[in-house]
């Protein structure tokens, strides 16, 4: 059985991590959370007071070292999670490339959830943020809007959309 690697695509507060630990346990697979990992390492900052150009450092840091692990796993015949948002369609294709060089599958699952429900869980989450949650501010959320390239089918992998 061929491994896949498994993108999780999405806005803040559109429920990835929640389909990603449901995903976890239906497949057997290993799951990485970027915010874990950032929070872990960085501690938990506001993106602005770092600035935007310090905060693409440390994501792109922090998934070299989760790919860096990932990969192994799909070499293994693991299947991976990689529990990221994966914003930009340049990102998206990087690892789809990369899981298809190794001989693995990729499926992007993208959260679409509508953004009146995503400003309505931002708004409760950042009044109870978990360990591993960021704050996110509303105008950091709707440059995020901006931001966000939808998955298509034509980045080599399936897409899978998870209507929210």
């Amino acid at each position: 059985m061929t491994a896949t690697l498994h993108l999780i695509s999405g806005l803040p507060c559109a429920g990835k991590t929640t389909y990603a630990e449901r995903l976890q346990e239906t497949h057997d697979a290993a799951r990485f959370s970027l915010d874990r990992w950032l929070i872990t390492s960085y501690g938990r900052y506001p993106v602005d007071v770092v600035g935007h150009d310090e905060h693409v450092r440390r994501v792109y840091a922090c998934r070299e070292l989760i790919w860096a692990a990932g990969a192994e796993l799909l070499r293994r015949g693991a299947d991976v999670i990689l529990d990221d948002g994966f914003f930009l369609r340049t990102d998206r294709l990087h690892y789809i490339e990369a899981a298809t060089a190794l001989g693995a599958t990729a499926t992007t699952h993208w959260i679409d959830t509508a953004a009146a429900e995503i400003r309505h869980r931002i708004a409760e989450r950042n009044q109870r943020l978990g360990p591993y949650n960021f704050e996110i501010a509303t105008d950091a959320l709707e440059a995020y809007i901006a931001l966000f390239e939808h998955p298509t089918a034509d980045e080599g992998a399936e897409v899978v959309v998870v209507r929210d």
